[in-house]
């Protein structure tokens, strides 16, 4: 049983009603790029239906073609929602719904999970990048607020310059715009407001935009446009790998924030509120915590009977 539109029209209709699902702006567009480009890759081909031997097909494609694990998964699970959708309207059979379902992506081995930076990497990290070049400063500083602030790199792409505010008497980033479309204030730590106060004094009057970071050309000359998640992705990876000798990518900073910050003794709950998580229960799987009944919450409480 054939699964495509029968034209375009209804493809488009397909396409958007899961789009529009996604609560977060940057989810619909992750939606849309992943299944736009499935069905123009399916259209140039010779393709007649979508069945599961297809989808294969697109992912070894996407594999060949360069494009990062990250990325494959992303495209199967935004599939994987799609087939949801055409299965509740009853466009494809129950066969083919849990034939498709069952398409794994497998991860290979000695492939990198959950990683983050110990202190001293981050650390080297920031100190190694010291140089009054204007690129090198905005990088610089970009990195401190990420390992400093847990934030996503969407988020620290749409920061702006009046959302920095005194807030309890300290520096923070206010109404950050997260997952859900959930506001958040998280306070800016010492060393990052370091970072950022150079940045912030090198770059004063020149960016064309009200965000913090800006692009730059490899020329030196300054964008009219704010950095891109994609861009931050570009300068995490780059000087992980030129200082550290391994790739970081931007979620791990975000990641060793949480990790360093909770290690060090920050309440759970201020993690939570720090990184946006609806729930608690959320955080606790983020930063791997497990319950440990032989040191129990009431064990603390000291009562004689």
């Amino acid at each position: 049983m054939e699964i495509i539109a029968k034209n375009s029209q209804d493809l488009q209709k397909m396409v958007m009603s899961v789009v529009n699902q996604r609560q977060n702006q940057n989810s619909r567009q992750t939606y849309y790029t992943a299944l736009t480009q499935f069905f123009n890759w399916h259209s140039a081909g010779d393709n007649q239906g979508i069945t599961a031997e297809i989808i294969r097909e697109y992912l070894l494609y996407l594999e060949n073609n360069g494009k990062s694990k990250a990325t494959i998964s992303t495209t199967l699970s935004v599939l994987r929602q799609l087939f949801k959708d055409l299965r509740r309207l009853e466009v494809i059979d129950e066969k083919i719904y849990h034939d498709l379902l069952e398409i794994k992506f497998k991860r290979p081995l000695g492939q990198r999970h959950k990683t983050w930076l110990e202190q001293e990497d981050v650390q080297k990290l920031i100190n190694n990048l010291d140089s009054e070049k204007m690129s090198i400063v905005r990088d610089r500083a970009l990195i401190a607020i990420m390992t400093g602030c847990g934030l996503r790199r969407f988020e620290v792409s749409d920061l702006k310059k009046d959302q920095m505010k005194q807030v309890q008497d300290r520096w923070a980033f206010t109404d950050i715009k997260g997952k859900g479309d959930r506001y958040r204030t998280v306070a800016i730590p010492e060393y990052s407001m370091k970072c950022l106060d150079e940045w912030l004094e090198i770059s004063k009057d020149m960016g064309k935009t009200d965000r913090i970071f800006f692009s730059i050309r490899k020329n030196g000359e300054i964008g009219n446009t704010m950095i891109t998640p994609q861009g931050i992705r570009d300068i995490v990876v780059k000087h992980s790998k030129n200082i550290l000798d391994k790739e970081i990518l931007p979620h791990d900073l975000r990641r060793t924030y949480a990790q360093l910050s909770y290690k060090a003794g920050a309440p759970l709950r201020q993690v939570q509120l720090s990184l946006g998580h609806s729930s608690i229960r959320t955080t606790e799987i983020y930063l791997g915590l497990d319950q440990d009944l032989t040191n129990a919450p009431g064990d603390y409480i000291d009562i004689a009977v």
